[in-house]
């Protein structure tokens, strides 16, 4: 009977085996479902967590995503049942009443605390620190920059306030500063908030220090996103900002503060010194040290001695002969830098401005000048006499932007075009265009303007607040209320009959009242009114206005009609009512005969005004609202036009092609928004292909622009590159069932050419399968600059052997292509016919984020044939990503990449190798080497140049080595 009690269970066990095995198979099956969903929990959690900056995945999270994906990527129940006869099913079922059992019990009961609402995923991302400030290095200051960083890194020190006079290089040396420590340990976060002036709202209307905009800066460089609620609420906000600094030991850089604040209103958390978070404060203003308890450093004018060596750092090496400076010179060099007073700025801008110049009398005549100036906003003067009139007027107009505000190039040289200062008849609006570039060159490189890096971009300027004042001292004429959150118009007084120019942009003024009489400004030529709150304008507003060239009313999206007084303005060349949201009605333009620019693209106008047609000199057209069928009644009218923008979301079909001929001067052509539009430059109900438009049509097209077109399936038809010759950039995006960019009718293995296509960037195309779909024809475009290709999901490769020659390529950039599997096709490797071995020969740069099923972005063979200009590689975020170079041999090989400056390899999980293991990478030039989780790579095979007594050295411009996490490098081979 012990025996029978022993057996009983196990035999009624393998009979439920046998007779149950469906029911075991289901539960697997079930178990591998819920493990899955779970996976999908725990991968999106991660992935919402991810989001907020300098935050990485757990390793723990990370390897329980490994294990369950293993565990729901197996084949399946096949895997686990035996093949035979009556005994499989009881082995069978076993084995699957053990696997699901196994998984219930570990992988998915060790999730599920991964998937409450509070865990955290993520920790900080020590890597992750800011991002460096470009910053024009001066070879002086050294004492306080060190002074400075001996406070930050004690723990005795925790509020600093760096003291000066305006231009006196507070904010030089604290960029310095945070770029050091961005290097070092010390702190997890280094933040740079630019305050300034605008925050002491003191001088406007209201009473108190602007909380609320100090708090939405300081959340906008801590990259938190916030809800709409959380705007306007000071309570809200500072809570968001103390969680966020928090986190982590942090210094807070606070440039150019004007007025005293409560830490805690505003979220900054306590600063201790066992806790590592510090604060510094640039300020003209030392009384703001003492009501806020900060310890104090003065930075005063430089001595005499630093002042020479900074001037004639900046000056060049043309002053000096022999080593010294030259005789005849010398002299008027000492007397300027006294009249410099050892302020920086004063100093480097005068020195650039002096930059070539020879000659004893260039220097006598500066001198005589600089008598003149007395202060040292007059001082600064000296590089504003030095520029050419023209510089003169728009180095002026950029005062008429907010203080410290961020400046678009394109914008402000729109502005510059309209204004006529920049504009010469008969020239094309592109040549214009290079000519504003040309002239913000030589205000950055006179230290007029600064550059504003973003995101790898220098596409800004700003304006130091000193330069700012000079402009505006230079303008007594100026009217300029920007940025100042305004609430109403100036006072009455304050509108002078002798203004010229009057900037209220960016203020939150909501109307102009009725009680307030017309202002008589006879001499008025420029009012910018954009991004206000204006809901109605008085009717005769504008009466006594009359000399009004250019009127700006864009972004008031409460606006609903304009005022007929707007008629009146006979000498009105530039009206910009662009993204009025609300607009509906606009009075006969009839009289605006000189009207060269006219924009009402993204507005509500329900029918265009048929004044329209009077308007043969514009050059600049902007359509939205209800727009009719078709423009080609328009278009016979506007011969002149050069640019042309379609922005609405209303009916608009593009039926005829034909009378669009007159066109011969159109440069730009934008289009957005246009849900029927169901074809650009191709046949889709336009002119049959065999029929041939008019000579000259639209042989003048630099660049065009397609925007959320979401019924296009072609952009060109390969008949009409015959008609676009002069094209340089095509910028596509978010067209919802693009496919391809050229469409080939034919297949005659033929040769089409776009001979100045420049740039090329196609963006959230998620049905576009290629650039272009024959297999026979060549397309030409040697000129590419720039290729951009983001969020095409579809895409599978990118380059082929009709896609040539690319010996001008220098930039490529490749994100978010899901189904990207090569970048470069490896038929022929340089052998091929149809790969020239000119292709990337000037390909500096290549960056690949985001392509998770590439495996390898270029074999050994192409480095060797085509890629010696190369300068940048960066690529991330790619999950089977197993090399970085290919090799179609096992023997070892040296691969020379002699320019290579900068490699940054980011989040490649998969990554084993940088090239093949028995290869190695020479890259003598290099600078930079960052990695950051790729735990699965084991070797850098970087061959660094030998000494004299043959050990291994680092290339002597090797400036850094960044890694994470330090284990990692640590067990490196």
């Amino acid at each position: 009977m012990d025996i029978v009690k022993d057996v009983v269970p196990t035999v009624k066990k393998y009979v439920k085996y046998q007779i149950c095995h469906k029911d075991y198979v289901n539960e697997f099956k079930e178990m591998q479902t819920k493990l899955e969903r779970r996976q999908k929990d725990v991968a999106e959690g991660l992935r919402t967590q991810l989001m907020q900056p300098g935050q990485t995945a757990k390793q723990e999270v990370e390897a329980w995503l490994k294990e369950s994906n293993q565990a729901t990527a197996e084949k399946g129940v096949e895997d686990l049942i035996c093949k035979g006869g009556c005994f499989t099913y009881i082995c069978s079922s076993r084995k699957l009443d053990k696997r699901t059992q196994s998984l219930n019990e570990g992988i998915f009961k060790r999730g599920e605390k991964y998937t409450n609402s509070g865990v955290s995923l993520v920790v900080d991302d020590h890597s992750i620190k800011g991002v460096p400030l470009l910053v024009d290095k001066f070879s002086c200051r050294d004492d306080i920059q060190d002074q400075i960083l001996e406070w930050l890194k004690g723990d005795e020190v925790t509020r600093i306030v760096v003291s000066g006079m305006g231009g006196v290089g507070k904010t030089t040396i604290m960029k310095q500063v945070h770029n050091q420590l961005l290097k070092e340990p010390k702190f997890n976060k280094v933040i740079w908030v630019k305050v300034s002036k605008d925050f002491d709202i003191i001088v406007q209307h209201k009473k108190k220090f602007d909380i609320l905009k100090f708090q939405k800066r300081i959340a906008s460089s801590l990259e938190l996103k916030l809800e709409p609620e959380d705007h306007e609420n000071e309570t809200k906000l500072a809570g968001l900002i103390s969680q966020r600094l928090g986190q982590g030991s942090f210094l807070l850089i606070l440039d150019d503060v004007w007025e005293p604040f409560s830490l805690e209103d505003v979220g900054i958390p306590d600063l201790v010194g066992n806790n590592g978070c510090k604060l510094v404060i640039t300020t003209r203003l030392q009384h703001i040290a003492r009501v806020m308890d900060c310890k104090v450093i003065v930075v005063n004018p430089l001595p005499a001695n630093e002042a020479s060596a900074l001037f004639l750092e900046k000056v060049g090496s043309d002053v000096f002969s022999d080593g010294k400076i030259k005789r005849d010179i010398e002299p008027f060099l000492k007397q300027i830098l006294q009249k410099c007073d050892g302020v920086p700025l004063a100093i480097v801008t005068v020195a650039k401005s002096m930059r070539g110049k020879l000659l004893p009398r260039h220097w006598k005549l500066a001198l005589s000048e600089f008598s003149k100036f007395e202060s040292i906003v007059s001082c600064l003067k000296f590089s504003y006499e030095c520029l050419e009139p023209q510089c003169q007027e728009c180095f002026l107009y950029c005062a008429l932007y907010p203080e410290d505000y961020e400046i678009p190039k394109e914008e402000l040289i729109e502005y510059w075009i309209e204004e006529g200062l920049i504009y010469k008849e008969g020239k094309s609006r592109e040549a214009m265009n290079w000519k504003g570039h040309d002239i913000l060159d030589k205000l950055v490189d006179n230290c007029l303007l600064e550059l504003v890096k973003k995101n790898y971009q220098e596409d800004r300027v700003s304006m130091h607040d000193l330069l700012r004042e000079m402009a505006l001292e230079i303008s007594p004429q100026f009217l300029v209320k920007a940025g100042m959150a305004l609430e109403k118009l100036p006072e009455e007084h304050e509108w002078r009959e002798d203004l010229l120019k009057v900037s209220l942009m960016r203020n939150y003024i909501t109307e102009i009242p009725s009680s307030m009489p017309s202002l008589k400004c006879p001499m008025l030529t420029t009012l910018l009114l954009p991004n206000n709150k204006f809901s109605t304008i008085p009717e005769a507003f504008f009466e006594h206005m009359l000399g009004l060239k250019i009127l700006d009313l864009s972004n008031n999206l409460e606006l609903s009609r304009l005022p007929s007084s707007v008629s009146k303005l006979e000498k009105l060349t530039t009206l910009l009512l662009g993204d009025c949201e609300s607009l509906r009605e606009v009075p006969s333009l009839s009289n605006l005969v000189g009207l060269k620019k006219l924009d009402l693209s993204s507005t509500s106008i329900e029918e265009l005004p048929q004044s329209l047609n009077t308007l043969t000199n514009l050059k600049y057209l902007g359509l939205g609202g209800r727009l009719p069928e078709t423009l080609d009644e328009l278009a016979q009218n506007f011969s002149k036009l050069q640019y042309l923008t379609v922005n609405t979301y209303t009916k608009f079909k593009w039926e005829k092609i034909g009378s669009w001929g007159k066109l011969q001067n159109l440069e730009k052509l934008n289009l957005c928004n246009l849900d029927n539009l169901n074809a650009v430059f191709g046949e889709a109900g336009t002119v049959a292909e065999s029929t041939p438009l008019p000579a000259g049509t639209f042989s003048s097209l630099q660049y065009i622009s397609v925007f959320a077109c979401n019924k296009i399936k072609k952009l060109f038809s390969v008949r009409w590159l015959g008609y676009l010759q002069e094209l340089q950039t095509i910028d596509v995006s978010y067209c919802e069932q693009l496919e391809e960019v050229i469409g080939f009718e034919f297949e005659g293995g033929e040769k089409v050419t776009l001979p100045k296509l420049e740039r090329l960037r196609l963006t959230i195309l998620p049905q576009l399968k290629s650039i272009y779909s024959s297999s026979s024809t060549v397309l030409i475009c040697d000129s590419i600059k720039k290729i951009e290709i983001e969020d095409c999901k579809n895409i599978e490769s990118v380059f082929w052997s009709g896609f040539n020659p690319l010996s001008n390529l220098e930039y490529l950039l490749l994100r978010e292509l899901k189904n990207l599997k090569s970048v470069f096709d490896g038929e022929g490797l340089g052998l091929s016919p149809f790969v020239p071995p000119t292709s990337f020969f000037s390909l500096k740069e290549i960056k690949v984020f985001g392509c998770d099923q590439l495996k390898e972005v270029f074999s050994s063979g192409w480095l060797l044939h085509y890629f010696q200009s190369l300068e940048t590689i960066e690529v991330g975020w790619c999950s089977q990503m197993e090399e970085l170079i290919s090799s179609s041999t096992h023997e070892e090989e040296k691969v020379t990449l002699a320019k290579l400056q900068s490699l940054k390899l980011t989040r490649l999980p998969a990554l084993k190798s940088i090239c093949s293991h028995s290869s190695v990478l020479i890259c003598d030039s290099i600078q930079s080497l960052r990695i950051a989780h790729c735990e699965k790579l084991k070797r850098i095979p970087l061959n660094f140049p030998l000494l004299d007594n043959a050990q291994s050295s680092h290339p002597p411009s090797l400036k850094e080595i960044v890694v994470f996490p330090k284990e990692w490098w640590e067990s490196l081979e």
